[in-house]
């Protein structure tokens, strides 16, 4: 079974022979590795012209169009029935393709399988606060759990899935609009159509930067939140066939956030609400408004009132959604 491994590369001269050889080292020895080098100015280029593998195929881009386009391109020149990412500053543990391939023979309903990761630093050392921060997808491993918190958090680090090419064809690739968080897109256009497995052993190191930890990145911030509630919004227009009303509920740093989201995905808000209402202010304004659905934006502070609303009858992912807003510390 041919698996192509497709690597999108800008200005990656760091770490990419690192991250190169180690999908050249996998066990399993079926597989293409298609490189994308996305129009670098540095070294890149060179390096790679420098590789001598016959499995290798490289592709040179003038210009850089973004790592959604490059993967695209990419994943178009590939021959494999099977697709695997890797990002070209992190590490595939050597099994890493052996034991999706062994997983997805052993579960012939299976179109994506990913893994639990291992964070680890750039060159200035991260905390290991901030890398358990990151490797917080982690606890997501069941499909069932996958399914349940998909908008809350992407479930699975980018280069950890191994997908059909086929459900990427049949969902149209990568959509260019996302810089950053186009992966979680694409599979939470998956999940609409099937279920992602992850495989609970480590199999993929992810490379944390010190400078681009999500928690202090506004533009990752959006995006994720663009994305989730792009899904959230589809979800209630394909059950009513109409435009879906919300109101949303979390500190109010959040919320003034996700008025510039909310603007952008044209979600119809019909007000904001911050922490000094309780569970029965929420279901009075959630009754008499006609509301289609309620935005949690989580904070630890503010579970206690989610748990609440659920037990009064409100239902995860059918009238109340929540995405992870514990960037506010």
């Amino acid at each position: 079974m041919l698996v192509s491994v497709v690597m999108p590369v800008y200005n990656g001269e760091v770490y990419l022979r690192e991250s190169v050889d180690s999908v050249l080292n996998q066990t399993y020895k079926h597989f293409e590795l298609i490189v994308v080098n996305d129009g670098s100015t540095d070294r890149t280029k060179d390096i790679l012209n420098s590789l001598n593998d016959d499995r290798i195929k490289i592709i040179h881009l003038e210009n850089n169009g973004g790592a959604a386009n490059a993967l695209n391109i990419g994943i178009k020149e590939a021959k494999g029935e099977w697709i695997a990412i890797q990002d070209a500053d992190d590490i595939c543990l050597p099994n890493k393709l052996e034991e999706q391939i062994r997983y997805i023979r052993e579960h012939k309903d299976v179109t994506a399988v990913g893994s639990l990761i291992e964070c680890i630093s750039g060159h200035a050392e991260v905390s290991r606060r901030n890398l358990q921060i990151e490797a917080t997808r982690n606890h997501l491993s069941s499909k069932e759990h996958i399914n349940a918190y998909r908008f809350y958090l992407n479930p699975f680090c980018h280069g950890s899935v191994l997908f059909s090419k086929s459900i990427f064809d049949q969902i149209g690739g990568y959509d260019l609009q996302y810089k950053i968080c186009y992966d979680y897109d694409l599979w939470l256009r998956m999940l609409e159509r099937t279920s992602i497995h992850k495989i609970p052993i480590v199999l993929y190191q992810y490379r944390v930067h010190s400078d681009s930890i999500s928690r202090n990145n506004q533009v990752t911030l959006n995006e994720d939140w663009l994305v989730a509630s792009k899904h959230i919004k589809k979800r209630l227009q394909d059950k009513y066939k109409r435009e879906p009303s919300f109101i949303v509920f979390g500190i109010e740093e959040a919320c003034e956030d996700f008025k510039q989201v909310s603007l952008i995905n044209r979600i119809d808000v019909s007000g904001y609400f911050h922490k000094d209402f309780d569970d029965d202010d929420m279901l009075q304004l959630y009754k008499e408004r006609y509301i289609d659905g309620i935005i949690f934006l989580e904070d630890i502070s503010l579970i206690s009132l989610f748990y609440k609303l659920q037990e009064k009858g409100l239902e995860l992912n059918k009238n109340l959604y929540k995405i992870w807003a514990g960037y506010y510390k």
